[in-house]
C-alpha cells in the first residue's frame, strides 16, 4: 500500500511541475470501453513500423529501449513487473508524449493490482527518462510485453 502511495504523490507532484506534460494520461483497459478504444486507435492512423519505414530491426530496437525505461522507472519506485504479461496499446502525439495506454494483462500472467497497475503507468508516462518518440505525428505500437524484459538493444 506504500508503494501505491508514493506512485500517487509522484502523479500529484508531476501536475505541478514547469515543462512537464501535464495533461493525464488516459490509461485504460482494453475490452473496458470498446467505443472509446476504437475512437483512440482511429485518431492515432500510423505505426511505430509505419513511422520507421517498415524497419524492423529499427522499430524492434527502439521498441525494446522503451519496455527497458519502463523496468528501469519500476525499479528506481520499487514497483514489481517481475512475472507481468500484458497486451499493451501505446499512443504518443506528435511531441512523443504518451497521451493513452490501453493494456490487458495475460491469463498466464502474475496476477497485479489494476489499481496500482494504473498508477504505475500513468506516473511512467510522465516521469520517466524513455527513448525518443518524436515523429511529428500520432504515433500507436500494440504488442505484447512481459517482464522481466530479457531483450537489449544492442
Amino acid at each position: 500500500m506504500k508503494q501505491i502511495a508514493f506512485i500517487l504523490l509522484i502523479n500529484l507532484i508531476s501536475f505541478t511541475m514547469v515543462g512537464q506534460n501535464t495533461q493525464p494520461s488516459s490509461i485504460f483497459e482494453i475490452g473496458k470501453d470498446e467505443q472509446t478504444y476504437r475512437t483512440i486507435c482511429e485518431a492515432y492512423p500510423e505505426t511505430l513500423l509505419t513511422w520507421k519505414k517498415d524497419d524492423y530491426t529499427q522499430s524492434a530496437l527502439l521498441w525494446f529501449d522503451f519496455l527497458k525505461s519502463m523496468e528501469t522507472y519500476a525499479d528506481a519506485i520499487q514497483f514489481n513487473l517481475k512475472g507481468l504479461k500484458l497486451w499493451i496499446h501505446i499512443f504518443w502525439n506528435e511531441k512523443g508524449e504518451i497521451n493513452h495506454i490501453g493494456y490487458f494483462v495475460h491469463p498466464a500472467s502474475r496476477q497485479i493490482d489494476k489499481k496500482e497497475l494504473n498508477a504505475f503507468f500513468s506516473a511512467f508516462s510522465r516521469l520517466a527518462d524513455k527513448p525518443d518518440f518524436k515523429s511529428g505525428m500520432k504515433i500507436s505500437h500494440y504488442t505484447s510485453a512481459s517482464f522481466p524484459t530479457f531483450a537489449t538493444s544492442r
